[in-house]
């Protein structure tokens, strides 16, 4: 006997914290170390974030520093600019959207240091946008994307389904502690605690960025030890702080090998290798090429793009 069951169950319906309504455009530039955009304003919410090296931003009060790892949020009708800062080439992502969700208020005015999952929502956001949009990610005068008329359906939705989830983790991750009263440390209070951690770190690095550094002056500079610095970075970036600081080094080698500012002696002597050899020998294990390789490479062609 069919048994009408309908009745018996009362489905949930959840709250939707943040919902995204459109996207207005989303880009990943490759600057170059003098590129400077005058600004903008527009109805609209914009997430800034820095791939690469590091730019200088303005949100109609003052300017500020945004470095890799770091994403800023532009509010509606906030005028803001953004320029490099003449030294370094940056990579930046740039995503614009329409939320009208109470909860997007938390995000005005803030800056954020994102984690390894966040990074990969970051990068799931730019893949489908490529195969998503037939106009390129990488104009910056851009008012409309186009989608290809090949896309397939679900490209846009999984767009913003992966900003929505960047958004909620951030919103989480950042409020965590209001919505929980213990006696210990809050996760809220932590995570601060290990943002400063990174932000100190990072800082270290840029200022240091061409020379050799020992884990244990790291250390001594940002005032932890060796097995807590390591265990924030590989949970934020998936490595240890020396391999990110080595991959720092390396991306600005590449910058200067694509620009041509030096030769492969002066590179190796610039950045405080102590042979051509042994330098040689880094940049093939981050790339899977020598320098010289790289240097005539379709690769470092297609990366010298933009500024």
């Amino acid at each position: 006997m069919d048994i009408d069951s309908t009745a018996q169950y009362t489905p949930f319906y959840p709250q939707k914290l943040i919902s995204v309504d459109a996207i207005v455009t989303v880009h990943y530039f490759e600057y170059r170390s003098r590129f400077s955009f005058a600004g903008e304003r527009h109805d609209f919410w914009e997430l800034v974030c820095v791939d690469k090296g590091e730019i200088e931003i303005y949100d109609g009060k003052a300017w500020s520093r945004l470095r890799r790892g770091q994403m800023r949020f532009h509010k509606p009708n906030e005028f803001h600019a953004l320029k490099a800062n003449g030294i370094v080439s940056p990579n930046v992502i740039v995503v614009s959207f329409i939320c009208t969700s109470r909860a997007i208020d938390f995000f005005r005015d803030k800056t954020f240091s994102y984690t390894q999952s966040e990074q990969s929502l970051l990068a799931e956001i730019i893949a489908h946008a490529r195969n998503l949009f037939a106009t390129p990610l990488d104009d910056p005068y851009l008012t409309k994307m186009e989608a290809r008329t090949s896309a397939p359906p679900w490209e846009a939705q999984l767009i913003v389904s992966n900003l929505e989830l960047l958004l909620l983790s951030l919103y989480r991750t950042h409020t965590e502690g209001e919505h929980t009263k213990q006696t210990h440390v809050s996760s809220y209070a932590r995570l601060s605690y290990e943002d400063a951690i990174v932000k100190a770190a990072l800082d270290y690095f840029n200022k240091n960025l061409f020379r050799m550094l020992r884990s244990d002056e790291i250390c001594e500079n940002v005032h932890v030890s060796y097995d807590l610095l390591k265990s924030i970075f590989s949970k934020r970036f998936g490595c240890g702080p020396m391999k990110y600081f080595a991959r720092m080094r390396i991306d600005e080698i590449k910058t200067l090998i694509r620009n041509s500012v030096m030769n492969v002696s002066e590179l190796a002597s610039h950045f405080g290798y102590s042979s051509i050899h042994y330098f040689s020998r880094q940049f093939k294990n981050e790339t899977g090429m020598s320098p010289t390789e790289y240097a005539t490479s379709i690769k470092a062609k297609t990366e010298k793009k933009f500024g």
